[in-house]
């Protein structure tokens, strides 16, 4: 038998012991996605409220300093009416003093509505940091737990991967890479065995007839039409070539 086909059938059993460890590393993926998305998610809302506070502490500063305005306004107002000595001239100063009145309780208003927003923020800050921190906290052991496996399952991928380059070494360089770019795009086994059909194992399609002879007794590796695999005819049975021994 071909001594490629041998050797490549130890490395692909290494192969998917290599697979094997690494679909277990990257099934933390998904764990560690989920607390990050948790976590940023906590993160986030703490510093929309902050920008929420910010925007709101700058509109009640405007509304402080239009408070101040209307008031000295309307304290110009009723000095003006105080003043009045005709009728004329003070029912017009009590128009402007009841305007100014009207304006300046809209604004105190306003600035009383937005100085319970920024107590309402303040205290929904308070609490969104809280949640970080408790996030933080329960995480803690979780993704400790979680680097512990990882450092455990790198140390057996590394072992594994070594092992792997040992008994490559038995394969030839050409037939080593032809397999190394398949396996590597299938993520899966790249070399099957020819059925007692004639036919792929990976996807039974038939072998054409001049290429069976080459095939025999493993002597060399053919590339199916259907997928792609590299394919080999295993060595008959010992009581198949027994039995052929004692036709002959």
């Amino acid at each position: 038998m071909n001594p490629d086909v041998d050797a490549l059938l130890v490395v692909q059993q290494h192969d998917a012991i290599v697979r094997g460890i690494e679909a277990r590393r990257d099934a933390f993926g998904p764990r560690l996605q989920v607390l990050d998305q948790v976590r940023t998610q906590a993160r986030a809302e703490v510093m929309r409220i902050a920008a929420q506070y910010e925007k709101e502490t700058a509109n009640a500063r405007a509304l402080e300093a239009r408070v101040a305005e209307c008031r000295e306004r309307h304290a110009r107002n009723q000095a003006v009416m105080e003043q009045a000595h005709k009728l004329k001239e003070a029912t017009a100063a009590l128009a402007q003093v009841e305007t100014g009145r009207r304006v300046l309780a809209e604004a105190e208003s306003d600035l009383l509505a937005a100085t319970r927003r920024l107590t309402d923020l303040r205290s929904s800050g308070r609490a969104a940091q809280e949640m970080v921190l408790l996030i933080d906290d329960d995480q803690t052991a979780e993704r400790a737990a979680i680097a512990a496996d990882q450092s455990t399952i790198g140390a057996e991928l590394e072992a594994a991967r070594a092992a792997r380059q040992v008994v490559a070494v038995a394969v030839s360089p050409s037939m080593l890479s032809r397999y190394d770019r398949l396996q590597q795009r299938r993520r899966d086994n790249a070399l099957y065995a020819l059925t007692p059909h004639s036919t792929c194992s990976a996807c039974d399609t038939a072998i054409p007839l001049q290429r069976r002879p080459l095939m025999a007794g493993g002597r060399t590796i053919e590339v199916c039409e259907g997928c792609g695999v590299l394919v080999y005819m295993p060595p008959a049975p010992p009581e198949a070539t027994a039995a052929t021994s004692d036709a002959l």
